[in-house]
C-alpha cells in the first residue's frame, strides 16, 4: 500500500501545474520510519504493561512524556493507565485515529519536503515519526531525529475535546492540513541564519528567510497555509500591503528595538490592532517574507546563499521593496 500511495503522490506532484505549485528542486529520496504508538499504548491491560511500554520506547517516554522528570517509571505508568482506562478517553482516541486516517499522505508530504531540503542541505536527516494519544498532554516534539505527534491536538475544528490553553486563533491551525508545514518549518528554520542586531527589521527578515525556504521545499502547499493565515487574511495582506508598509515607515518601526513593541507586530496575536482590526497577527513576519521574496527575485541569489546571509540591512536595501 505504501508503494502504491507513493506512486500516486509522485504522479500527482509531477502533474502539478504552475498555477498550483511553485518552481522547486526535485526531492531526493527520504523514507521516514513511522510508529503508531497509540495502538501499543492503548492495548495495555495494567500499569505494569504501560511501564514496559515506557521502557521499550525510552526516547519517546523522556522527550514527549517527560518520564525522566519522575523518580521512577511506575509513577508515570500508573497515571497513564488511569488515563487510558477512563471511558471518556474513548471519544478522544476514536476522533484522533479518524483524523489521522490519511496519515500516510501526511508522511509522504513531509518526506517530499525533507527530500527537497536535502537537495540544498545534504546533511538533512530522516527523523523517526511517532504518534500517540495522551489526553491532550503535549502537541509536538520535533528535532532532527524525532517527530513526535500528539494526535489528539490535531483532530480539527470538530473535535469534541480541545486543549484549553491554546486560543482559537492559533488552534484553527491544529489540523491535518497545517501539520506537515508546522513540522517541516521547525526542521528547516535552523538553516536560516539569524541576522545581526536586535532591530525589528532584522527579526522580520529572520522570519522571512524561514518562510522563503519553506515555500521552496513545500511548493504545492498554499503559502497562506505555510504562515497559518486564513484565506481572507492572506488576501487582505496583499490588498492593504501599501497601508501596512506605510504604518511601519510612518511609525519608524523598522529599527525599533523595544521588545514589547516588536512583539506587537511579530508575535502571535489575533490581530495587530495598531494597524487595523482586520490586520492579522505576525504581520511583521509576513512583511519580512515579502522583502526576502523581492530580494531573491532581484538578485537571483541561491537559496543557500540567502539563508547564510546575516546582513539583513543589505537584504532590505537591495530588495528595493516598496509596495504601492
Amino acid at each position: 500500500m505504501r508503494g502504491v500511495l507513493l506512486m500516486i503522490v509522485l504522479v500527482l506532484f509531477n502533474a502539478c501545474s504552475r498555477e498550483t505549485c511553485r518552481d522547486a528542486v526535485n526531492p531526493l529520496p527520504i523514507e521516514l520510519e513511522v510508529e503508531r504508538l497509540e495502538e501499543k499504548l492503548f492495548q495495555s491491560q495494567n500499569a505494569s504493561e504501560v511501564k514496559s511500554f515506557l521502557s521499550e520506547n525510552r526516547e519517546f517516554s523522556n522527550y514527549f512524556l517527560d518520564a525522566d522528570q519522575y523518580p521512577h517509571d511506575s509513577i508515570l505508568a500508573s497515571r497513564i493507565f488511569t488515563l487510558i482506562s477512563n471511558p471518556s478517553i474513548d471519544t478522544l482516541y476514536a476522533e484522533s485515529v479518524a483524523a489521522f486516517e490519511s496519515f500516510e499522505e501526511t508522511v509522504i508530504e513531509i518526506e517530499q519536503a525533507l527530500g527537497r531540503l536535502k537537495q540544498y542541505y545534504p546533511e538533512t536527516t530522516s527523523p523517526k515519526v511517532q504518534t500517540v494519544v495522551t489526553g491532550l498532554y503535549k502537541d509536538l516534539f520535533i528535532s532532527n531525529d524525532h517527530i513526535m505527534i500528539g494526535m489528539d491536538f490535531f483532530v480539527g475544528e470538530n473535535a469534541t475535546y480541545k486543549p484549553l490553553d491554546i486560543p482559537n486563533y492559533i488552534l484553527r491551525r491544529y489540523d491535518a492540513e497545517h501539520l506537515p508545514s508546522i513540522v517541516v518549518k521547525f526542521i528547516s528554520s535552523q538553516y536560516a541564519k539569524p541576522g545581526k542586531g536586535d532591530a525589528m527589521l532584522t527579526e522580520m527578515i529572520d522570519f522571512g528567510k524561514a518562510y522563503y525556504l519553506l515555500s521552496k521545499i513545500m511548493p504545492c502547499t498554499p503559502e497562506r497555509i505555510l504562515i497559518g493565515y486564513t484565506e481572507e487574511e492572506w488576501e487582505d495582506t496583499f490588498t492593504y500591503e501599501s497601508i501596512i508598509w506605510a504604518n511601519f515607515i510612518q511609525n519608524k518601526l523598522l529599527y525599533e528595538t523595544n521588545h514589547t513593541i516588536k512583539q506587537k507586530f511579530l508575535a502571535e496575536r489575533p490581530n495587530v490592532y495598531e494597524i487595523g482590526d482586520k490586520c492579522p497577527g505576525r504581520i511583521g513576519a509576513w512583511l519580512g517574507w515579502q522583502i526576502v521574496n523581492a530580494y531573491a527575485e532581484k538578485t537571483g541569489i541561491s537559496v543557500q546563499q540567502l539563508m547564510a546571509e546575516t546582513d539583513h540591512n543589505k537584504i532590505f536595501t537591495q530588495s528595493g521593496y516598496k509596495p504601492g
